[in-house]
This record gives structure tokens, C-alpha cells and sequence, in this order.
């Protein structure tokens, strides 16, 4: 029997769940948000998408102007994992999450739960079951507060007061593959992080708003 790919989502807006902030800069000031729809040579800045090829291409081919979203945070890391705890026997993991916001275009739309919960089942159904891949992806919808450009930069480094945000919603995915080693786990979350990005492609929200 061949593995499948398991897929999943799910809703995390409680009062300690992880929000979004956007843009950002990290707390010790080396890091900050790089808008790849809008520079994409930005991607080359990401130690990340320098050192793992994957998702370097799934940053370029998401940030596209084909596509209807722009990523807004990524990190990769490997671990070893219990096989009696994962679907495939592994000892394996190669995981990543990637943080996805509507692009500007859709500015509008970015408010909408239902429209974020749809667009997360349907990605999940698009993934789920792809034969012959030992991955797993959950795909979670989260609070985003998008600070305003001319306040961010006038609050730049310091707490923003709440006025100067617009609350909305954001995609988490989170991507593991599998294998006995740690070449067949990079492998399968290298094939994972192909077909998300594809599928993401596909997923626009004119098309989930004409189905509700």
C-alpha cells in the first residue's frame, strides 16, 4: 500500500494563539519582513531560500503576479522523529512553515474568516491523498494585523498603537516530509513543497467567494 499525503486544517484565533503582525522586524533588529511580490531579488536575502533550493522556488512562484498571495515569514529545520508517531514509520522530519497573506489586490477580502477557512479546506483538499508521498501539511487560519505603511514607519521599533492596524486573517502552512533518512525526507518535503505551491496557484479568492 502505497503512502498518501495527509492533510489538514484548522482555526487558531483564541487570546494566546500566535497572530501576524505586517510588516515586521525581529525584536533584535537582524531580521525584518522582505515584500517579494514587489522585490522579488529580495528572495537571494533569505538565508532560508539560499540554503534549501525548495523553497526558494516555492518564495518566487507564490510572490508571483499569478499568483493571488504574498509569503510573509519561513523558517526549515530537521528532526528526528518517533516512527510509532507519524504515518509512515519515520525517523525523519524535514518541516517548514511558510506564512501567507492575500496580496494588495485583494486588500478588501483580507478581513473575511469564512473566505480564509474555505480557502484553507480547500488546499487541504487538494493535497490530501497524493500517493506515493510520506508528508503532511496543516494549513491554519490566524489573526494578521496589517499596520498601515505611513504609521509603520512612524512607529517603526516600537509598540504601534492598535489605530494604526487593520485586522484581518492570514495562512500558516505548515510542510514535514518524511523518510528513514535524511536525504528521503528532504526529498519528500522537496516534492510537498512543489504541490503546495502549485495548488496555491489555482486558489483565488474570487473563485471561493463565487462558491459561498
Amino acid at each position: 500500500m502505497c503512502a498518501e499525503m495527509d492533510a489538514d486544517h484548522s482555526i487558531e484565533l483564541g487570546a494566546e494563539a500566535p497572530a501576524l503582525e505586517l510588516p515586521w522586524v525581529d525584536p533584535e533588529g537582524r531580521l525584518e519582513y522582505i515584500d517579494l511580490r514587489s522585490e522579488p531579488g529580495g528572495v537571494e536575502h533569505i538565508p532560508e531560500a539560499r540554503e534549501f533550493p525548495a523553497l526558494r522556488d516555492f518564495l518566487i512562484e507564490v510572490n508571483s503576479q499569478q499568483s493571488a498571495w504574498q509569503t510573509a515569514k519561513c523558517d526549515v529545520w530537521a528532526e528526528n522523529v518517533d516512527a510509532t508517531e507519524n504515518l509512515y514509520g519515520a525517523n525523519v522530519a524535514q518541516n517548514c512553515y511558510i506564512d501567507l497573506v492575500l496580496a494588495a489586490r485583494w486588500t478588501s477580502l483580507r478581513e473575511s474568516l469564512e473566505l480564509h477557512e474555505n480557502m484553507a479546506r480547500q488546499l487541504a483538499r487538494s493535497l490530501e491523498g497524493e500517493e506515493s508521498l510520506e508528508a503532511t501539511t496543516e494549513i491554519v487560519v490566524r489573526r494578521c494585523y496589517f499596520h498601515r505603511e505611513a504609521e509603520a514607519k512612524e512607529f517603526s521599533g516600537t509598540e504601534r498603537p492598535m489605530d494604526t492596524s487593520d485586522a484581518g486573517y492570514c495562512l500558516t502552512l505548515y510542510i514535514s516530509g518524511f523518510g528513514t533518512s535524511v536525504d528521503a525526507a528532504a526529498a519528500s518535503w522537496e516534492r510537498a513543497m512543489g504541490l503546495a505551491a502549485g495548488f496555491l496557484l489555482h486558489l483565488h479568492p474570487e473563485e471561493e467567494c463565487a462558491k459561498g
